[in-house]
């Protein structure tokens, strides 16, 4: 499926193509909430690819950290407002830890990485009943020292019998698997047979039985080692598959040329492939990228701890804002209820300076409120076709979500199924009046009339040419008063 902006009535793929000027002319699901990151040292663990995260998620079973670890700095940050962060953990090479006792068991790691080396597993076996024919054992993992699963499994006697009633044969093997390793018993059933030659019919679970159930055995993993960080190679195709509404590269040092790549490929996605995706990016250098799909922010605050957030952290606390902001919410002024106060503060003529660079700046209000000074983008430069308004974050929500629901209206309901004539030009109006009336009733747009939306034939018989004249409302912000005194 294609899209994007289009000059001329040439395009060949299917899809929907929407130029968005800012005089005005020319059901579904939504990423709200959702935010893109990506991590920016290895986490030691955790599998390769995406890692959806919420803040009630087992962190140390997905990321190998509790939430609170410097690690995930960023990710903890964004969730205070970001509903679900979907974080890019790519990396290459790396090892397993392990742990193996020769025909007995082998314990591997779910992940490769460090952290897989704080795992321990114990086999406890439980007293052997007089005529049992079975021995249970208590399998147990532990996590540095949290005991993370606990399993109890049954071993049959190493007889004809027994195994029999339990339903095995001498070469099945026993597995366990939960969120931290994967336990395989009765590893290498032909050196334990070799080995064990002469002792039994069943020698591999004589290994087995004998091996776990004559006293606790404790295994240790070892050998787990991290990848290398592949995030900045690959970020671009998660950043056009996946499923978000803003993507940040807070955590990122900005001596990285992260941020200038997810500028560029926010930009790319937005103009050329139509999917409408905005960035957060960290930019104490003030970094002029001077485009409404990103916003940048200068400082940071402190919370009431007394821990410093760091404009690099902030930055994911905005972008969780971001994402989670309705296209009817402005976040000037949004309040940070944990914080205290901005880091650094700025002055007026600071502050001033900073927003008329399209800076996203903390600042400091009375009774210790830490709030969002202005909520804009980094469009500074103004013309015909983009004006101020397109530098209010409200107002480029609003269009996003108008290119959006447009989109997928169409993909889902109208293209390739309805006919390109005047009633089925008709069908598809219906259905926008209908949508666009229901933004006016929510304060999204204002003075809407169907006489402002109108679709015609386009150059090609499957072409459709829609012009459609929308006025986005903004939030006040901006109180000017004379007080006269008589």
């Amino acid at each position: 499926m294609a899209g994007g902006t289009w000059k001329m009535q040439n395009k060949v793929r299917p899809g929907v193509y929407i130029n968005v000027k800012g005089d005005g002319k020319p059901v579904l699901t939504t990423p709200l909430g959702r935010l893109l990151m990506f991590q920016n040292e290895p986490l030691g663990w955790g599998k390769k690819g995406i890692i959806e995260l919420t803040a009630t998620s087992d962190f140390t079973a997905l990321t190998g950290h509790n939430n609170t670890d410097e690690v995930l700095a960023p990710v903890y940050e964004a969730l205070k407002d970001a509903e679900t962060v979907l974080l890019l953990n790519d990396f290459a090479g790396g090892a397993k830890s392990t742990s193996t006792k020769d025909g007995v068991y082998t314990v591997n790691a779910k992940y490769e990485g460090e952290q897989g080396n704080n795992i321990s597993v114990s086999f406890a076996p439980s007293p052997l009943a007089d005529g049992a024919n079975t021995r249970d054992v208590t399998v147990t993992t532990i996590f540095g020292t949290k005991q993370v699963d606990q399993v109890k499994i049954t071993l049959p006697l190493p007889k004809a019998d027994a195994i029999a009633a339990a339903g095995l044969t001498k070469e099945d093997q026993l597995e366990v698997h939960n969120d931290y390793v994967d336990i395989t018993f009765g590893t290498n059933p032909a050196d334990v047979t070799k080995e064990l030659n002469g002792k039994g019919e069943y020698p591999l679970y004589t290994a087995i039985f004998n091996g776990l159930t004559q006293s606790a055995v404790n295994a240790h993993l070892t050998g787990g080692s991290n990848g290398t960080n592949h995030v900045a190679d690959d970020m671009n195709d998660y950043l056009e598959n996946e499923f978000y509404a803003v993507a940040t590269t807070a955590g990122w040092d900005e001596s990285s040329n992260i941020h200038k790549l997810l500028v560029e490929e926010i930009k790319l996605l937005r103009e050329n492939v139509g999917i409408k995706v905005r960035a957060v990016v960290p930019n104490v250098r003030g970094v002029a990228y001077n485009y409404e799909g990103v916003s940048t922010v200068l400082n940071g605050y402190v919370l009431n701890n007394g821990t410093v957030v760091t404009p690099n952290i902030a930055a994911a606390r905005f972008a969780g804002m971001s994402a989670s902001a309705t296209p009817d919410q402005a976040l000037t002024y949004a309040q940070l209820d944990d914080a205290v106060e901005a880091s650094p503060k700025l002055n007026n003529d600071k502050t001033i300076k900073a927003l008329s660079a399209g800076q996203i700046v903390f600042t400091t209000r009375a009774g210790q409120r830490v709030v969002v000074e202005q909520d804009i983008n980094s469009l500074t430069k103004f013309t015909d076709t983009k004006s101020k308004d397109f530098s209010k974050n409200r107002v480029i929500r609003t269009l996003d979500e108008i290119c959006t629901n447009t989109t997928q209206t169409f993909e889902t309901s109208f293209l390739g199924k309805v006919s390109n004539n005047e009633f089925g030009r008709d069908l598809f109006k219906a259905n926008r009046v209908s949508y666009l009336s229901g933004l006016e009733s929510q304060n999204v747009i204002r003075d809407f009339d169907p006489s402002n939306l109108s679709l015609a034939q386009g150059d090609d018989k499957d072409a459709v040419l829609m012009n459609l004249y929308v006025t986005p409302v903004d939030s006040m912000e901006k109180l000017y008063v004379n007080l006269i005194v008589r």
